[in-house]
């Protein structure tokens, strides 16, 4: 009997004992991560922004903060929020054992709201890195940041969702968690429970108490070479339309032509029903894969074919949307009796806007009929299916002296007249 007693005293002094170890192991973690975290303190001058601040206001000089995390080490490479460093001319990087070095700016992707800054002379280790992807819904995360200036200051939570779009950037897959983000924390690391990053914190919800989001870091990672080299970032497109299937699976409504998943061997009313591996639940898991790919990146995909009669496994190499819009749209060639650029009309775009054929304007001179975007349709009742159309059509124009032309432009059918 006290036999019994003593176990079962034992088992509950060990029950006991297990936040205290849970703490531990938080705090060996928070000790692991702190030399790849650092504070960033900016200033510069903004230049006015309306003809009322130019009057009344003139440049004017600011500071700001934010966080970024080391992903080399050896170069010195550090990642943080394009915002956080935005219009600065000083950039300096505060590491966690006090030292301020100035950091060099390489590269800034402000619709991705990515920068990558240099600081090689830190000498500060790079991040471990997680799986976003991996992390279920519930999951403890960390972040570690300088919200408001304080410094170094951790933050505990858990995820609270993915693939959150917030119509806030180009890469629209956003992680949401209850881990205080403030001002401040903005570029610096969210971790997952074994200290990987697995989130660049991004944006506060401010009507909230904790409601932040971070990118995926596979979408910091993919940017990095791009960003660090000063180009600017190319996102990988799969040459696929989709629609989600009453049971959560997803249709290919649409296969371009000599595009990625065209090549890859996916057909139209193929069911995608796996996504590298994982079951497909809807559109958000194909998403996190393929919105957050880069050019030259594969992607394993199953399908169901023929009503479920074929089963198989394709593979998709990713490519920039751009490379497949100049082999099947052609170059821009100039037409400069319109003082314009053209090129040609994309089906995806021509499906969007509702037309047949035409030539897209990409480029135009000061003084121009055409704004860029434009859709020329007909010129001088000449339907305008190339650019050599629009040539043959405005040198017509210009011995006639008068100029119609019917274009789609933000989405409406419009007319110009002009005469010379």
């Amino acid at each position: 009997m006290r036999r019994s007693s003593s176990l079962l005293i034992a088992a509950l002094l060990v029950a006991l004992a297990l936040p205290v170890r849970a703490d531990d192991r938080l705090a060996d973690l928070v000790e692991q991560v702190a030399p790849s975290v650092v504070n960033i303190h900016t200033s510069g001058t903004r230049q006015p922004q309306t003809a009322w601040d130019a009057l009344f206001g003139g440049p004017q000089h600011f500071n700001s903060l934010g966080s970024g995390f080391v992903v080399d080490g050896p170069r010195g490479l550090i990642i943080t929020n394009a915002h956080v460093i935005q219009q600065a001319s000083t950039i300096q990087v505060l590491a966690w054992d006090g030292r301020i070095v100035e950091a060099e700016l390489l590269g800034a992707d402000r619709d991705m709201d990515l920068a990558v800054l240099r600081a090689p002379s830190l000498g500060l280790p790079a991040v471990r890195v997680g799986d976003s992807r991996a992390l279920r819904v519930g999951e403890d995360v960390f972040a570690v940041g300088n919200p408001y200036g304080h410094g170094h200051t951790v933050t505990t939570g858990i995820l609270s969702a993915r693939a959150r779009a917030l119509g806030r950037a180009a890469f629209d897959l956003f992680l949401q968690t209850d881990a205080a983000i403030n001002p401040g924390n903005s570029g610096g690391p969210l971790f997952d429970g074994e200290g990987r990053v697995i989130g660049v914190n991004t944006i506060i919800d401010s009507r909230a108490e904790a409601i932040g989001f971070a990118m995926p870091v596979e979408l910091a990672l993919g940017a990095l070479p791009f960003l660090a080299a000063g180009k600017t970032v190319e996102a990988g497109w799969s040459g696929v339309q989709l629609r989600v299937a009453e049971d959560g699976a997803l249709l290919v409504s649409r296969v371009f032509e000599d595009g990625p998943a065209w090549r890859g061997g996916l057909r139209v009313g193929d069911r995608v029903t796996e996504v590298m591996g994982r079951k497909v639940t809807g559109r958000a898991t194909w998403a996190e894969w393929f919105e957050l790919g880069f050019p030259g990146e594969t992607r394993r995909v199953r399908v169901a074919r023929d009503h479920g009669r074929i089963d198989m496994e394709v593979s998709l190499r990713l490519e920039a949307r751009d490379d497949w819009a100049r082999r099947n749209a052609g170059d821009p060639i100039g037409v400069p009796a319109l003082r314009v650029t053209l090129q040609g009309l994309l089906p995806d775009v021509a499906d969007e806007v509702g037309v047949r054929a035409g030539q897209l304007v990409v480029r135009a001179e000061p003084g121009s009929w055409f704004r860029v975007g434009d859709i020329i349709e007909a010129i001088n009742g000449t339907p305008i299916l190339t650019a050599e159309d629009a040539a043959i059509a405005a040198e017509d124009a210009l011995r006639r002296r008068v100029l119609q032309a019917t274009v789609i432009r933000n989405g409406s059918r419009t007319r110009i007249a002009s005469r010379w």
